[in-house]
């Protein structure tokens, strides 16, 4: 078996354990696998990206999949429309504390968080380079936006240990909003 198959082979392995934990993680309160990734990605996301197109684009599904989606957490109070400030037309989504709270409880599964925590951090550092790596390698080849967090950004710009300047949207940012996913992402040369 050549490296690209095995490497394969075990991605898509921990890709089907990963999500069949998502669904157990689901099932004890109701929800669908898309349901607990919805829910996910707006706990890791900015401001800028916490709409339902960008739910949708981040997760590869239909506006109809998101729609249907947001109406039903919505309905279970684990999430909340609100109106954008500076243009009513935009609507933001945001986690309530019923749905942080089942976020921060179920993921990431104990199932990888207890392997992680026996690697070294330089083991550690090192498959976050290399898991960015393919990320940034896969998203090239399918033309699929960034979707990463704003300290690798090409528009983020350092100003003080407490906060930087995004250079997209001209406002200064306190910097632990440089961990969280944006939608324009774009990777530094």
């Amino acid at each position: 078996m050549n490296k690209i198959d095995k490497t394969y082979n075990l991605l898509e392995r921990i890709s089907t354990l990963f999500r069949s934990e998502i669904r157990l993680a689901g099932i004890q309160h109701g929800l669908h696998p898309v349901h607990i990734e919805v829910l996910s990605y707006l706990s890791r996301c900015n401001r800028l990206s916490n709409t339902p197109a960008s739910v949708s684009e981040y997760l590869g599904v239909t506006k109809g999949t998101i729609s249907q989606s947001i109406s039903l957490l919505e309905s279970k109070e684990l999430l909340e429309k609100v109106a954008d400030e500076k243009d009513r037309r935009v609507v933001h989504l945001n986690l309530t504390d019923k749905g942080k709270q089942l976020i921060e409880n179920s993921m990431p599964p104990t199932s990888f968080r207890s392997p992680l925590e026996k690697f070294s951090e330089d083991e550690v550092d090192n498959l976050h380079r290399l898991l960015d790596t393919l990320l940034n390698g896969i998203q090239k080849c399918n033309k699929r936006a960034g979707f990463s967090h704003c300290k690798t950004c090409v528009f983020n710009s350092p100003k003080s240990p407490s906060e930087f300047y995004c250079e997209l949207t001209k406002e200064e940012l306190p910097w632990e909003d440089g961990y969280l996913i944006c939608r324009e992402h774009a990777m530094c040369k």
